[in-house]
């Protein structure tokens, strides 16, 4: 499954948030399924919604998927990772993966630790917000 190219205004000044939505957040474009890799451009931002976390990628390198990761069990420290990609099952119950993000999946990321390197897995995704950088920076002009 690929998702289709995701074009529309937005306007959302700053989208570090925390777990209660403040009026400016709801302006972010929500996406009723996935956003393909091919959708996410540097500078953009993507939240994440599971059941009872919330995470942001700052996306820094869209070519090789890596941003700052905050939010979840990472708390408010921005932490550089790499989107690997989405994990869910398939319609016969088998395990899937999808190269970008899709609501239902979970989502699994790489991240920088010194010499070591660790993995984090959300929970199910609930909801996905795309926050175009062409959209934040025209409400500074």
């Amino acid at each position: 499954m690929r998702a289709s190219t995701i074009r529309g205004p937005t306007a959302v000044m700053h989208c570090e948030t925390s777990l209660n939505s403040s009026p400016l957040e709801s302006h972010g474009l929500d996406v009723s399924s996935a956003i393909a890799f091919d959708d996410i451009k540097a500078n953009d931002k993507v939240l994440i919604r599971t059941r009872n976390s919330e995470y942001r990628f700052s996306v820094i390198d869209p070519v090789n998927h890596k941003g700052m990761l905050t939010g979840g069990p990472l708390g408010e420290e921005p932490r550089e990772a790499f989107l690997i990609e989405s994990i869910g099952k398939g319609e016969n119950g088998a395990l899937r993966d999808f190269r970008g993000l899709q609501t239902g999946a979970r989502a699994l990321f790489y991240l920088s630790s010194g010499p070591k390197v660790e993995r984090v897995t959300t929970s199910k995704i609930s909801g996905l917000t795309l926050v175009k950088a062409e959209d934040r920076s025209s409400l500074i002009s």
